[in-house]
């Protein structure tokens, strides 16, 4: 049956009139979980596989339990979960892997399970599940299947789509779920396969290789295989499809699906997590740093999921976990990347190091900063500011920290995340901190704009590196920092700034205009025309700054004051006058 249904969120607050702590809202959720996992093993898997019949013998039971309480379940399908009784019961972002996106891509907007369906209909279902998740665009989608096979305790509604999938747009990348036949040929000759961890399984599939390498093109008579153009094109394509496909993902879901299969094996699980430390060096020296992720996520996952390792596998779990995030691993991958062994994307690398035990921030921070090559440096800063995002107190404690490198990297970070209660801490490393510490600071202060901070800044002023001078007067007039004003006035009618280098004049006349704006005229006019009663200027220097300041302000007071120097007797003068006038506007 097809037909529109209603907005989907309409639809979950209609059904909702049921008291939720009445609900076996956990029983549903464990029951889709299980659906999904049924029909990854239903693609790996032969049928007559014990490893298969587990699963779908879980999938019963789950059936079972939630038939226990009710005669049938609706869900609603979201392109990215599913929902029951105004519950959200599963949710998988990953289109590829996804379940819902799977029901949802083709129409459907709603599913209703009856009892009964897991005795008779269950593995029509699976095979129809299956058979859509790698659809070829001309052939029947999920909603002509479940019509042609007319299930009797299924019922669903559905939506129709515009053509070529226009409702939806771009179909996901191939499910990397999907069997892949050479990949588990590759691992099997490679002396490693998930199937080794059961004996019977091994003596079998080393029979099946054994038959597969005696087969000879000679024993083939081509006539009678033949293809067609039409069919030869789509063997192609789906041979490009597996020569291309990456298999770890599917191999990652095999194994943690054998740990979570509900057949306890203490030397099968210790040979599942030594696979799992032996293959995350690999994935890390190939650069493959999404694949070692998902490996360390799904170990974390196990480690803390109740009941699920021995004491003995949750040891191993816990050294693996320990030796990715111990100094000597971190340095190898900083390495690695400042090399160019590994060329990853900020993305790639946060979701990486967000699997990094707390205690590793201290040297992460430290290599990020000795990096040499700018490109790594700020892939690896990037990362670590989304790393450190929900970690504020783990960075106050960097800031203690006795090694200046890290000391830096927490101040970056801190600014990063513009957490205001460092300020204070900020503060005193402005004061007395050494000079990398105390341009750390400064920069930090453009996105932590305190009082503290800037009172700070204008102590800095005066400071004997000039460095530290140029860079404090441009933070105070990036952040506004008002207070400011009179002391930049006075500095610029200094003696010690005007014998100072054009550099740092430029940037105190260049911060004084931007802070007092329109009022700061008075005092720029006064220094590019003030003429003493002998005749005497101020310094050739400090009056081609003052019109550049000018320049900053523009407005009809400014503007009037730069064209009276337009013809002055002193070139330096003129030229900076001709730059402020040319500016887009100056003169209306």
């Amino acid at each position: 049956m097809t037909d529109q249904t209603p907005e989907v969120d309409a639809m979950a607050g209609a059904m909702d009139w049921e008291d939720p702590a009445s609900l076996p809202v956990e029983e549903v959720r464990t029951l889709f979980l299980t659906l999904s996992k049924a029909l990854r093993s239903y693609q790996l898997y032969d049928r007559n596989n014990p490893v298969y019949r587990r699963f779908v013998g879980n999938l019963v039971e789950a059936f079972e339990r939630v038939w226990a309480v009710r005669d049938e379940i609706q869900v609603l399908i979201e392109e990215d979960r599913l929902i029951w009784m105004g519950e959200e019961i599963y949710r998988d972002e990953a289109r590829g892997s996804s379940l819902s996106f799977l029901l949802f891509r083709d129409g459907l907007r709603d599913l209703t399970f009856r009892k009964g369906i897991e005795r008779d209909e269950l593995e029509v279902l699976l095979d129809v599940l299956h058979r859509v998740r790698s659809v070829r665009q001309d052939a029947d989608d999920l909603v002509t299947l479940l019509w042609d096979m007319d299930l009797n305790h299924l019922r669903y509604s559905a939506v129709d789509l515009l053509p070529e999938s226009a409702l939806l747009g771009q179909l996901p990348e191939p499910d990397p779920d999907a069997l892949d036949v050479e990949g588990i040929l590759e691992l099997e000759l490679d002396g490693f396969s998930p199937s080794k961890l059961d004996d019977a399984e091994a003596v079998n599939q080393s029979n099946m290789l054994d038959q597969i390498r005696e087969i000879r093109t000679e024993d083939f008579n081509p006539a009678f295989y033949a293809l067609d153009d039409r069919d030869r094109a789509y063997i192609e394509d789906l041979f490009a499809l597996e020569t291309s496909r990456n298999p770890r993902p599917a191999v990652l879901n095999a194994l943690f699906d054998r740990l979570d299969d509900g057949a306890k094996s203490e030397t099968r699980e210790s040979e599942i997590v030594r696979a799992l430390g032996q293959l995350l060096p690999t994935f890390l020296g190939q650069g493959n740093l999404p694949d070692a992720a998902a490996l360390i996520a799904g170990l974390e996952k196990a480690r803390v999921q109740q009941d699920l390792l021995s004491p003995s596998g949750m040891a191993e779990a816990e050294q693996i976990l320990e030796e990715f995030s111990a100094p000597e691993s971190i340095r190898e991958l900083v390495r690695a990347i400042e090399d160019g062994s590994i060329r990853v994307d900020e993305d790639e690398l946060a979701l990486l190091l967000r699997h990094l035990r707390p205690s590793a921030l201290g040297p992460l921070l430290a290599m990020a900063e000795k990096i040499s090559d700018d490109s790594a440096r700020e892939s690896v800063q990037a990362a670590l500011r989304g790393l450190a995002r929900g970690q504020e107190a783990l960075v106050m404690h960097f800031l203690g920290h006795g090694d200046p490198a890290v000391v830096v990297g927490a101040i970056r970070l801190a600014g990063s995340l513009g957490h205001r209660p460092a300020s204070d801490r900020l503060v005193g490393l402005l004061d007395s901190g050494p000079r990398p510490v105390r341009l750390a600071v400064i920069e930090a202060a453009r996105r932590i704009p305190t009082t503290p901070l800037g009172e700070a800044l204008l102590r800095v002023l005066e400071d004997e590196s000039r460095d530290l001078r140029i860079a404090a007067a441009r933070t105070l007039a990036e952040i506004r920092f008002v207070p400011g004003i009179p002391v930049l006035a006075a500095i610029l009618r200094s003696k010690e700034l005007h014998a100072s280098d054009v550099s740092e004049q430029m940037a105190f006349f260049g911060a004084y205009a931007d802070l007092a704006g329109p009022e700061g005229v008075k005092l720029l006019d006064r220094i590019l025309h003030y003429r003493s009663f002998l005749g005497r200027r101020e310094p050739s220097q400090a009056r081609a700054c003052a019109a550049l300041g000018l320049g900053r302000i523009l407005g009809p007071a400014a503007i009037a004051s730069l064209e009276r120097a337009e013809r002055d007797e002193d070139p330096v003068v003129r030229s900076a006058v001709r730059r402020a006038l040319s500016q887009e506007g100056a003169r209306g």
